[in-house]
């Protein structure tokens, strides 16, 4: 069995969660010596492939809008040369129905990570050159993809549950492989450079559905009252001119920081946490969920789309729309060291049966099924 990744989100991510995924499934491929696969990119500018065994590319600093489409027709050329060999399945790793092009005689796998552009149309801005002819492009371009897929992948039930919803498909083509984690810590690495003592800990960007507005206003009444405990915000950024403007508004700009880390400071950002709270309202899996687990984080989850089924009873849960149920559980955590360490230890235990490996069996299944 032959299986074929195209070069779509290798073009254009140079991180996320997406080009993650396909990054960490080809390197369980690659261990295991099994399936045999091909990666048609060129040229990419992806943080995951730069010393990946398998990638016989060019790493490349893509700069513009101009780099970006030339890095796209030059991989996409690419793709369309490497599906001359056989190849049994044919993965596409976005959504650009072009991907089709490549399929021949093989087996067409689409993956979903989410279906947020679904939820929340007004958020992806689909006026302007960008927007007409790329994001406009993949959203509609995922509906035809999976119309078109002999099997689906799903990366919960919770998703799964969306693509049946929005699309009306039927949910026996469709098979949930939950994502893995390779993020671990046990505490015994040095608390990064710079970071308080005592902090709570957000992870990642900060737009729209994240919640971010709701977190802050949580902890403000937190932070008056408890005189060491800080707030540090890893990834998304500096704070924007709103941003700025919330947390003066609530008193708090002197207590909260944004850094941005390598993945080695990553995971002793984690264990040295006194709570890891994610209040996103929607997610298709949430993988800082488990890296907070595998870090022995204790953590706080919204009450909301796929969490309960990731995180199940290794922790608190809130109302994603109540500050205040979030500032309680909070608080119970930070006063209960017996109650931290209980989650610590359920953390830890979820964490080590959501893996990368099995993720790459499930999906092998699903190639084999076809095949």
């Amino acid at each position: 069995m032959r299986v074929l990744f195209d070069h779509q989100t290798f073009s254009y991510q140079k991180f996320g969660g997406n080009s993650r995924y396909f990054a960490e499934l080809m390197a369980e491929f690659h261990a295991a010596g099994e399936p045999e696969f091909d990666l048609s990119v060129a040229r990419s500018p992806n943080e995951y492939l730069h010393h990946a065994p398998y990638y016989r590319g060019v790493t490349t600093s893509r700069t513009d809008v101009r780099a970006f489409l030339r890095t796209y027709v030059r991989n996409a050329l690419q793709t369309q040369l490497t599906a001359l060999r056989h190849h049994d399945i044919l993965h596409a790793t976005f959504y650009d129905p072009q991907a089709v092009l490549a399929q021949r005689r093989a087996k067409l796998v689409v993956t979903v990570l989410d279906m947020i552009p679904e939820h929340y149309p007004d958020f992806f801005k689909v006026d302007g050159l960008y927007g007409r002819f790329v994001t406009k492009r993949w959203i509609r371009g995922k509906r035809t993809l999976c119309e078109r897929a002999d099997a689906i992948l799903a990366i919960s039930e919770n998703t799964k549950r969306d693509v049946v919803s929005f699309y009306g498909i039927d949910p026996a083509r469709i098979t949930v492989t939950h994502l893995g984690n390779r993020l671990s810590s046990d505490g015994s690495e040095p608390r990064p450079g710079g970071f308080p003592e005592r902090y709570v800990i957000y992870v990642g960007t900060r737009n729209t559905y994240k919640n971010f507005p709701l977190f802050v206003q949580a902890l403000a009444p937190l932070l008056a009252t408890e005189k060491t405990l800080q707030v540090v915000c890893i990834g998304g950024g500096p704070f924007d001119d709103t941003e700025r403007a919330l947390l003066s508004r609530l008193g708090i700009a002197d207590r909260v920081q944004q850094r941005s880390v390598r993945d080695s400071e990553l995971a002793a950002s984690y264990a040295h946490a006194r709570a890891f709270v994610f209040p996103s309202l929607y997610e298709g899996f949430g993988i800082p969920i488990l890296e907070a687990f595998a870090c022995g984080c204790p953590t706080l989850v919204a009450r909301a789309s796929c969490f309960p089924e990731i995180a199940e009873d290794a922790a608190l849960y809130f109302d994603p729309n109540d500050a205040g149920s979030l500032r309680n559980e909070l608080a119970r955590v930070l006063d209960d060291p017996t109650l931290a360490n209980d989650l610590r230890r359920k953390g830890r235990a979820r964490a080590s049966k959501l893996t990368w490996a099995e993720t790459a069996r499930q999906t092998v299944a699903v190639y084999r099924q076809l095949v």
